[in-house]
């Protein structure tokens, strides 16, 4: 599908029906494309628009240069599917002239927020660098957003890990559950640190370009102080991803604890029936000359000596708090 938005009396207002790319025109949104919108935006821009498996390379050569005069810049982006899966995208930003040109294949809700904020704007975005700086800006907020929910998650989830439970409440915890969690979370932040990087990238390119183009000091001002959001986005989530393999390292760590709990449990059972079971097994021979056989004691001598001999290797394991 192909969207053109114009600047018209001062304001960006989407283009309704015709769907021709007039001088006014200074954002045309490709969504999904068909080969004839492509080649209808190709022939009237005279560029290359990127296809979908382009904009999957990952050198930067391949996401970022300038070819016949306009600028080609591909970023990654974070969407989150109807079914709440975390996916990225590439989403390919092409400056030509006055023009801003995106090609995506899949719906940012930033796309969305900045066409209505530019709808609800006073003025509206001249050009394409204009309303390209006002995208990234837009993309930059959600995702901030989204990085917070992260650290909220990643907050709750270093709770539970570390919530402190005696008796059976503790041996009962369900670690697979924390350890779906944390990889989970390990996955969504790793999307988000692609995002950021490829952002970054782009900015670093697109502040060159803002450059070589003339555009306004304002509009600069703009571009650099976007590339320091990434960027400190960028450590925010490196800081996020070190502290979930930090929990990760502790939840392993609290499995060992447990499973060691469960060895010595068994290993304490075995020490306190180990008495026991001498004495039965002493007293369980049938030699012909055993003096107790005989003796009418013997039975309940054989069986306190068991008790007691259990007894006393279970106070001793408590007394020494093993137990």
């Amino acid at each position: 599908m192909l969207t053109i938005y114009e600047f018209r009396a001062g304001a960006l207002k989407k283009q309704a029906g015709k769907h021709k790319i007039t001088g006014e025109a200074v954002w045309l949104d490709l969504l999904n494309p068909t080969p004839e919108e492509e080649s209808a935006v190709e022939k009237a821009l005279k560029l290359d628009v990127p296809t979908r498996e382009e904009q999957h390379e990952i050198e930067v050569s391949s996401r970022l240069y300038q070819e016949n005069g306009a600028q080609f810049m591909t970023a990654t982006l974070i969407l989150q599917s109807e079914q709440h899966e975390i996916k990225t995208t590439p989403v390919t930003f092409i400056l030509t002239g006055h023009r801003l040109v995106t090609v995506r294949y899949a719906e940012p809700r930033a796309f969305a927020i900045y066409a209505e904020r530019c709808n609800r704007a006073e003025p509206g975005p001249s050009n394409g660098a204009v309303v390209l700086t006002g995208l990234i800006e837009t993309i930059i907020d959600r995702l901030a957003d989204f990085i917070e929910r992260i650290q909220a998650e990643v907050e709750a989830l270093s709770h539970t890990v570390f919530e402190i439970k005696g008796g059976s409440d503790r041996r009962l915890r369900r670690f697979d559950v924390l350890l779906r969690a944390i990889g989970r979370e390990g996955d969504v932040t790793s999307k988000a640190r692609e995002s950021t990087h490829s952002l970054a990238r782009l900015l670093t390119f697109f502040t060159h370009a803002a450059q070589e183009r003339k555009e306004d000091k304002a509009l600069q001002s703009r571009i650099r102080t976007a590339s320091r959001d990434v960027h400190s986005l960028t450590d925010h989530v490196g800081f996020l991803s070190s502290k979930i393999i930090f929990l990760l390292d502790a939840t392993l760590g609290m499995i060992n604890i447990q499973q060691a709990d469960i060895i010595k449990i068994f290993s304490v059972v075995a020490v306190v029936f180990l008495p026991p079971t001498l004495i039965a097994s002493i007293y369980g021979m049938n030699f012909r000359n055993m003096p107790e056989l005989d003796w009418w004691l013997g039975y309940p001598l054989a069986i306190g000596l068991m008790i007691l001999f259990a007894v006393l290797p279970y106070l001793y394991f408590k007394r020494r708090g093993w137990l």
